[in-house]
């Protein structure tokens, strides 16, 4: 893989003003804090359907649709922002493929306002929040520059136009846009109906003796990341100092487990007895088998890695939540 050098911009103003998409999210509460801790006045874009608070200390806290053109001219024309970072979707998958209208409408038209109403306002800097699902189906690390992208699900192609959508508007407005792919995200705050808060829901229903956790898809690998460490990664996109319009960085740890080794590492750090069935109605008839990204490239040139292995990650997710080991 060709990694570029870095080559700076001397004259790029320091970013003093960020409006974020999603900023009461699980990533965008923990950016919103990190950027707060640096002195940047920031915005907050949520309509707060996560059932997470507004997150403290923010200068604009906007309870609204991320679609309403009016209200996003105005904000983004009031409050001056020298960045957007978007991370307002629909990204459950479930509900992606049940809503197929919605999770389009959401997020391919919803970002489509926010990036006009970034040109209407002026704002120079776009970061957007993608996915390691927009990659074709593979064996191995996947390469931003290597690995062929390649919709196989309908959240997978809204992530996939929403790229292409800031390409066309770094081309277009003379703007510079990062793309983030995020690849599988852990939090003791996760709000949605993800794998481990549905494990974890499972093992809290069985506190004496073995617990018996039913599952679908068991062989699938994924590579997990902590969310504190993926709102690093976003923060070093939104600073990133080169002169580059567009460019896109994997967030992601270069290591993958399979579900099973997922809820074994997770009974072990609670101290638990586990014994996994499988479910067939929790089966997903489209699953990858495998998705593990390379991060050399977020290394070499925003100098982001993800430091917490598989254990690491969920004991800091138990600690959040609040879970103890049993034994």
């Amino acid at each position: 893989m060709n990694i570029d050098m870095p080559t700076r911009d001397p004259g790029r103003p320091p970013i003093a003003r960020v409006c974020v998409t999603g900023g009461a999210g699980m990533i965008g509460r923990r950016l919103v804090s990190r950027l707060n801790r640096q002195g940047v006045a920031v915005a907050v874009v949520d309509d707060l359907s996560g059932g997470l608070p507004m997150p403290e200390g923010v200068a604009i806290a906007h309870r609204g649709d991320i679609r309403a053109e009016t209200d996003m001219l105005a904000l983004l024309r009031d409050f001056r922002p020298d960045a957007v970072v978007h991370l307002a979707a629909l990204h459950q998958i479930p509900i992606c493929e049940t809503q197929r209208s919605l999770c389009l409408d959401i997020n391919v038209v919803g970002t489509e306002t926010i990036l006009h109403a970034a040109t209407e306002a002026g704002v120079g800097r776009v970061v957007l929040a993608s996915s390691g699902a927009v990659y074709g189906w593979s064996e191995g690390p996947l390469d931003e520059e290597l690995s062929p992208t390649e919709a196989r699900d309908i959240y997978a192609l809204s992530k996939l136009c929403n790229e292409n959508q800031l390409r066309l508007w770094s081309e277009r407005s003379g703007g510079q846009g990062r793309v983030a792919r995020i690849f599988n995200t852990i939090g003791g705050d996760d709000p949605n109906a993800h794998l481990l808060p549905d494990i974890l829901a499972q093992l809290r229903s069985e506190t004496a003796g073995e617990a018996v956790v039913r599952l679908g898809n068991l062989k699938s690998r994924r590579d997990y990341v902590h969310a504190d460490e993926v709102a690093e990664g976003v923060l070093a996109l939104l600073m990133d100092v080169r002169r580059r319009a567009f460019d896109l960085f994997n967030l992601c740890s270069g290591q993958e487990h399979s579900v099973e080794q997922l809820v074994s590492c997770l009974a072990q750090c609670l101290g638990r007895t586990v014994r996994i069935t499988v479910d067939e109605a929790r089966r997903r008839r489209v699953d990858r088998p495998s998705q593990m990204g390379n991060p050399a490239r977020a290394l070499a040139l925003l100098g982001w890695r993800a430091h917490l292995d598989l254990q690491g990650v969920l004991e800091k997710m138990l600690a959040e939540r609040g879970d103890v080991a049993t034994a």
